[in-house]
């Protein structure tokens, strides 16, 4: 027989959820400061080798499988093996009203983990056409000196555009992604926001939007934005500093 809990253990059992629920968040906060450093001294804790594909590997592996679920990116499939799992985490393009189109614009990202832990994330070859090594990682290294804001869950990262890479412009956007799910444009910028809903059977998974402005007469990328459940990615794209010329002081 099942019997109601009287209102004050209720509010006990209420409050005890809470306090585990604000430290398991705690703890994974803490975590992804202790990622973002690594970030921060990159060479230290990472390595990109020269594969086909995009691929990052983790010297010091830190983050969790349920710190990338907290984040928002619970898997597609899992693929059990021996010390770890593999994932295929995929996000599926929501088109605008009408908006029909004949090419599969998803994203997808494969993942490693081994003892638990994150050792390795895949991004597949066709981005490279778009998006060079070089950006990629400058992205990333940015995102370790970023500006993080706790109270409004929001990182404001300068990446500098490596003197060989060229960011992407508003048509290889589109080129990329396809049509944007919709869009705004004012005096200063045109921006195009993609808003995708993860492929996956867990109840907690949310939607995700990415937004690119671009500047309205060139069409060249200014910023770039992740929506993630738990927070916001701000991206500012800025040249990168000039090489200073040796110059000759010999008489």
């Amino acid at each position: 027989m099942f019997v109601v809990p009287p209102p004050r253990s209720r509010f006990v059992s209420l409050l005890l959820i809470g306090a585990v629920s604000f430290v398991l968040c705690g703890c994974v906060y803490l975590r992804l400061l202790e990622f973002k450093k690594q970030l921060s001294h990159f060479d230290e804790h990472f390595t990109m080798p020269a594969t086909e594909d995009i691929g990052l590997q983790c010297l010091h592996p830190l983050l969790l499988a349920d710190d990338l679920r907290w984040l928002g990116a619970a898997p597609k499939t899992i693929v059990k093996r021996d010390g770890g799992e593999d994932w295929v985490i995929r996000w599926i393009k929501e088109n605008a009203p009408g908006v029909k189109e004949d090419a599969v614009y998803d994203m997808e990202i494969d993942v490693r983990f081994v003892d638990g832990r994150l050792v390795e994330a895949r991004v597949p070859v066709r981005y490279l056409a778009y998006v060079s090594r070089d950006l990629f990682m400058s992205m990333l290294r940015s995102t370790g000196t970023a500006k993080v804001s706790k109270g409004d869950h929001h990182a404001d990262a300068q990446t500098q555009t490596p003197p060989a890479a060229v960011l992407p412009n508003l048509s290889k956007v589109k080129a990329m992604l396809g049509e944007p799910t919709r869009k705004e444009t004012t005096p200063d910028r045109i921006i195009h926001f993609y808003r995708y809903r993860l492929d996956s059977a867990e109840p907690a998974a949310k939607p995700i939007e990415v937004s690119f402005a671009f500047e309205p007469n060139s069409g060249e990328l200014r910023k770039f934005t992740a929506r993630l459940p738990r927070g916001t990615l701000n991206y500012d794209f800025v040249p990168a500093a000039p090489i200073p010329v040796p110059t000759n002081t010999g008489s």
